[in-house]
This record gives structure tokens, C-alpha cells and sequence, in this order.
């Protein structure tokens, strides 16, 4: 199978090609070798957007520069990036910008449009059938958290964390009265020691109280947090996410990301987020949270 990333790549860069040309689906999946239904699927998970409405955002905002610097009239640039008929092309500048393209012409208006620039294809990270783009930025407030604690040695082997996660959220969850969501898991890490070679980690499930943690179990509350939230795309089962799955975010967050980004770590804590819920045998996705604060 094409790497993740080289697919996507090879998608940008045919795109970029053929702006002037009317792009399907089919035409993408040709030129880069996979399947119209897996592209679409790789590319609404990374960027959430379907790839066609990426590429006819990149042709309108081309199309900015015809309206502003030429005398071409609007059919001909509908015409020209590869619109059937000029009221397609104004239906979409209007859904897109807001404004038709005649507005924008006219020296009357001063506007301010959101437009979509290529991709910055050096931002993507794949890994063994999975797949990391650019962060979001979470405010979450005050929760509560129960799991089991474990103490991990670097040293352990990448599969450690999945496998105690495994064991609690199939086996010992439902010893927890006080469930949020039963379908959602948190994979806490307490990395302060990590200069020693040693994590915390706990597999846990979201509480509406600490009022009843059952023998074993340890409760956490997570004070409110401004957070960095990486979202990792994987086309297998979430069982079969490894350390390694996980170290290749980390590495994206901390060398590609963060001593770049004007923050800094706010606590020496982390969790994975995983909603069960939305993954299936052959797709699953996994949130990275971890606390910031600006420098």
C-alpha cells in the first residue's frame, strides 16, 4: 500500500497542476494510486474537509487574482478553472467568500476574504498506516478522572501502555459506578520523571465525581487547561495502537511543533483521547492533549 503521506502529497501536487481543469475524485485517485474512497477518507480525517471542496478552494482563491489584476470577463474566468457555466462559478465565490466575484471587483468595497492556501505538505507525519497533521487548540475545564496507575520504564517495549489500557478499559472498567462515558478513554501519562527513564501511566475513563474510586483505582482531577491537540488517524483497529504510534506524535509536538510555536508546556502531563464510538475495525482516531501556556 502507498504511503500515507505520498499519497497525499501526490493529491496536492496534482491539484496544483491542474487548477485550470475541472478535478474529480477519479482523477485523483488515477494519479495517485489509491482508491477514490480511501482518499477521501484520508483527506476529510486529516484536514476536515473533503478533498474536492480542498480543491475547489484552491481554484477560487487562483481565481482572485484574474478578478483583481485582468479585465477577463466572469465567464471566462468560470470558464477558465474549469466551471461548466458562470453561475456555478459565482454560486461557489458567494458560498465560499461570502461575496460574489462582482463585489469583490469593485472599487467601491474594501473586503477581507478567508482564503485556502495550498497545504504545507512538511506538516504532514505518517507512520505504519497512520497519519498526523497540524494541532488544534482545546479549552478544557475541570474533570475528573479514575483509573490504574502503573509505572512504565522506557525500556518496557512500545505495546506496555496498550496493553494495560486494553486490560482496563475491557476488564476493569465497569467496576466504576460513575461513568461520563462509558465509549470514551483517557490514557493519562505523568511524565515528570521522564528525564529518569520512567512514566506514570493511567488508563481511565472520565468520572462525574471522586466521590467512589473503587480498591486499586486512583482519581485524578485535571484543573482547567488551554491545551495543543494532536489528532492521529490510524486505518486499524484502536487495539493495535502501539507506543510507537504515539512516540512519532510526540516527536511531531515537541521537535516539529513546539519550541516553534511561541508556547510551552504548561504541566508535565498528557492524555490520549480515543472515542470508541467512532472507530471501527479499520479506522480509529486518537487525540493527543497536552497543556500549554504562552511564553
Amino acid at each position: 500500500m502507498k504511503d500515507l503521506k505520498e499519497a497525499i502529497v501526490s493529491a496536492i501536487e496534482y491539484i496544483e497542476k491542474n487548477l485550470y481543469k475541472k478535478i474529480t475524485l477519479d482523477d485523483l485517485a488515477d494519479y495517485t494510486g489509491v482508491s477514490k474512497y480511501y482518499l477521501h477518507r484520508i483527506f476529510k480525517s486529516l484536514t476536515g474537509e473533503s478533498i474536492i471542496d480542498y480543491a475547489q478552494g484552491r481554484k477560487l482563491t487562483s481565481s482572485i487574482n484574474e478578478l483583481l489584476n485582468t479585465n477577463m470577463r466572469i465567464i471566462d474566468i468560470a470558464l477558465n478553472y474549469g466551471f461548466d457555466y458562470e453561475q456555478s462559478y459565482i454560486r461557489a465565490f458567494r458560498k465560499f467568500f461570502g461575496h460574489t466575484p462582482l463585489k469583490l471587483r469593485s472599487d467601491k468595497v474594501s473586503l477581507s476574504l478567508i482564503i485556502k492556501e495550498k497545504i504545507n505538505t512538511n506538516d504532514i507525519l505518517s507512520f505504519e498506516n497512520s497519519i498526523t497533521y497540524n494541532p488544534q487548540f482545546v479549552f478544557k475545564q475541570k474533570f475528573n478522572l479514575i483509573g490504574i496507575k502503573h509505572k512504565i520504564l522506557s525500556k518496557s517495549g512500545d505495546r506496555t501502555a496498550n496493553a494495560f489500557g486494553r486490560e482496563f478499559f475491557y476488564n476493569q472498567k465497569s467496576k466504576i459506578k460513575n461513568i461520563v462515558n462509558s465509549e470514551v478513554y483517557f490514557g493519562y501519562t505523568d511524565w515528570s520523571e521522564n528525564d529518569k527513564g520512567i512514566i506514570y501511566y493511567i488508563p481511565s475513563t472520565q468520572v462525574s465525581s471522586l466521590d467512589n474510586i473503587p480498591d486499586g483505582m486512583t482519581g485524578l482531577s485535571i484543573p482547567s487547561h488551554k491545551y495543543v491537540v494532536f489528532k492521529f488517524v490510524g486505518f486499524f483497529r484502536p487495539d493495535d495502537i502501539n507506543g510507537r504510534h504515539v512516540g512519532r506524535i510526540l516527536v511531531q509536538m515537541y521537535s516539529r511543533w513546539i519550541f516553534k510555536s511561541g508556547y510551552k508546556f504548561a504541566d508535565t502531563f498528557r492524555f490520549e483521547y480515543i472515542d470508541n464510538s467512532m472507530s471501527k475495525d479499520n479506522y480509529c482516531e486518537l487525540y493527543v492533549y497536552q497543556p500549554i501556556m504562552d511564553i
